[in-house]
């Protein structure tokens, strides 16, 4: 009779251990999901702030982002005259929101040659293509960041164009001094 109440016992036990195991697994699964829902909906409004259509690749949507080539002829412009033209063109077009658009997709673009683009840029204006892209891409991380104080440092760095979070971080302390938190906090304190 011990013996019966000693095992029945051991089987009530078992039975609450397992049903408290699978109870935390289901919990932990409905947290899992939730984060994965969570996520999906974060890339969904990236994807609704930069136009990007259902069903298209990453490569595909970004060239879609990216303007034709312009039909003007660049060949008979100074330096000066081309800086001019392509920074006004890759603001207008936000061609830096494009996360490969480097020298080659700017060739490509524009329909220059290296040389071109890198004189243009050094004799125009005095910093390379990509100082300028990357201080656009940091300048259009500065209005989101203020203007959508909710959204996620990874969401404003890959809207703006950088390809890798830690490059964004990177880049944004050695342009402003501080940590894009820091620098969010001191713009919503200041607007208040």
């Amino acid at each position: 009779m011990e013996y019966i109440l000693i095992i029945t016992s051991l089987v009530f036990v078992a039975l609450g251990a397992t049903l408290a195991i699978a109870y935390s697994l289901r919990k932990q699964r409905d947290a899992a999901m939730r984060d994965v829902e969570t996520i999906t909906r974060r890339l969904t409004d990236i994807e609704k702030k930069l136009g990007w259509v259902h069903g298209a690749s990453q490569k595909e949507k970004e060239q879609e982002a990216m303007p034709a080539t312009p039909h003007e002829d660049l060949s008979g412009m100074t330096d000066e005259e081309l800086f001019e033209y392509l920074t006004k063109t890759i603001k207008e077009q936000e061609l830096y929101l494009c996360s490969d658009f480097n020298r080659s997709a700017a060739m490509q673009h524009f329909s220059l040659s290296a040389a071109r683009v890198g004189a243009a840029f050094a004799q125009g204006g005095g910093q390379s293509l990509p100082e300028f892209v990357r201080n656009c891409r940091l300048d259009h991380a500065c209005r989101l960041m203020v203007e959508n104080p909710t959204m996620s440092f990874v969401e404003v760095g890959e809207v703006s164009g950088f390809q890798r979070t830690t490059t964004f971080y990177h880049d944004f302390k050695a342009r402003f001094g501080m940590a894009p938190a820091e620098y969010r906090k001191l713009k919503v304190k200041s607007e208040k």
